[in-house]
């Protein structure tokens, strides 16, 4: 069959390499120049880098599973990478148990409270009983105001803004556990991963590999409208062609899936799409002079701050890999209705360097020897408590439209292991679909007409959502 996906992100290529090696004619539309999606790269010191941070965890299981089954096994780094908090006027270390105990800005008790709380947390096993309990309310609870007020709460106001108040305990869960999983015996120690030579060395390999099972990857060309007859879909328009597919795999955000669906679509499966909130991110890549700390990660619980965390990168990667530069980011997450988001490249780092200078009293806006700002509009959904009565399947009620994208990760956040698990699991449902439209086109009308059909199986799919969504 012809499947069309939408996307060369990984989700999109993890689907497509395993339905062109089921023999399936898949066709990858990317409208960026290059594939990666949000672990997208950019030439930088003679090599690549990720136009937003990215690092892999130890429990990436997915990540680590494909790069070794592309043969990228040895170009996996692993760190040991230091962590750290700015509080106080001042960056503290804040990796381990010693240093949550030299922790002063939390009362000895609440220091207590803190670390027994994570640890109750990492070894709970099952996130459903806290579907419908809210992160603030459970850290208040459990952790003690005092905690809340100083780190989780500006942190949490820093990722999700006003809606801070609102996300659900399933979303903090699958943090705690990710880091908890990454930490050596003891939780003493914490490493991450990389690929040497970026990311994008797992992109190029997933688009060769595409090729090599006689797929493509055709980059530069945008998606414009997805064609749908009789109530079922028949193929999509190009920017630069219009093609008949037998299945598509959308894998951008909703909001922009709804941009190139016919109009007028009614139904509660539309209506969860459209009910998807999402932030956008601004993240500045710096180019300096120096290291200002020996901190990979720093968090920054300040509501008044423009960014949520400094992440030295030339901490976890060397800098020679880069011919010898420092490199920071910035990040932030924000409505993109927000002043600052729309602001121009300028105004933004004179925001941020206004904000550093105080964070990293060495730091001074001469260090900077080259500044990149990059957005996207879809970086983060938002994971209210309850989430799981919205979440929308991955089988749409057109016959031959399937979706994968950031806001079906759940109860885990955005990351790439978890997208190139998404894209696996869409293609096994794509697949499920496109032989009955192989072997009987009028297999699918039947379908859509919710008549029966032996061979169709995209309706049972569905049901199986559905018992996932009643949990």
């Amino acid at each position: 069959m012809r499947i069309g996906i939408i996307g060369a992100g990984l989700a999109g290529l993890s689907a497509g390499l395993d339905l062109a090696r089921a023999g399936h004619q898949v066709v990858i539309c990317e409208q960026g120049a290059e594939t990666g999606g949000l672990a997208g790269t950019f030439p930088y010191g003679g090599t690549r880098l990720e136009t937003f941070y990215h690092h892999a965890f130890t429990t990436d299981r997915e990540t680590i599973q494909l790069i070794h089954e592309l043969g990228l096994g040895d170009k996996l780094l692993w760190r040991e990478t230091p962590m750290g908090i700015f509080q106080l006027g001042r960056v503290m270390k804040f990796a381990s148990p010693w240093d949550l105990l030299r922790f002063t800005p939390l009362s000895f008790v609440n220091r207590l409270r803190f670390g027994l709380a994570v640890l109750y947390l990492s070894r709970v096993k099952q996130w459903q009983k806290y579907e419908r309990v809210r992160v603030k309310d459970w850290i208040q609870r459990v952790f003690g105001q005092q905690a809340w007020d100083v780190i989780w709460g500006p942190l949490l106001h820093g990722k999700f803004g006003e809606y801070a108040a609102e996300i659900g305990m399933p979303w903090f869960y699958s943090r705690i556990h990710t880091r908890a999983g990454s930490r050596e015996k003891g939780m003493t120690k914490e490493s991450l991963g990389y690929l040497e030579g970026s990311f994008q060395v797992l992109h190029d390999a997933l688009a060769r590999a595409i090729g090599e099972a006689g797929g493509s990857v055709r980059c530069g060309e945008k998606v414009q409208a997805l064609r749908i007859s009789r109530g079922r879909l028949v193929g999509w328009k190009t920017s630069r062609r219009s093609e008949r597919l037998d299945a598509v795999l959308a894998t951008q955000a909703p909001p922009a899936l709804l941009g190139i669906l016919p109009a007028g679509l009614k139904g509660e499966y539309w209506e969860r799409l459209r009910g998807v909130t999402y932030l956008g991110n601004i993240c500045a890549v710096l180019t300096v002079k120096r290291s200002y700390s020996p901190i990979y990660w720093m968090n920054i619980p300040d509501v008044k701050s423009p960014f949520i965390a400094v992440i030295e990168h030339t901490n976890f990667i060397d800098k020679r890999t880069y011919g010898g530069r420092h490199t920071l980011y910035l990040s932030n997450y924000l409505p993109i209705s927000h002043p600052r988001y729309r602001a121009a490249d300028r105004e933004v780092l004179r925001e941020f360097y206004a904000y550093l200078a105080k964070v990293l009293p060495a730091f001074s806006a001469k260090d900077v020897t080259e500044a990149r700002v990059f957005r996207t509009p879809h970086a983060q959904p938002v994971i209210r408590a309850g989430y799981s009565s919205s979440l929308v399947p991955h089988t749409s009620p057109v016959p031959g439209l399937y979706l994968a994208n950031m806001a079906q990760i759940y109860p885990e956040d955005r990351g790439m292991s978890y997208s190139i698990r998404l894209g696996r699991r869409a293609a096994k449902r794509v697949q499920s679909y496109v032989p009955s439209a192989a072997s009987n086109g009028r297999a699918a009308a039947k379908q859509a007409a919710g008549k029966k059909s032996s061979r169709a199986v995209a309706k049972p799919a569905t049901v199986k959502i559905k018992i996932k969504l009643k949990k």
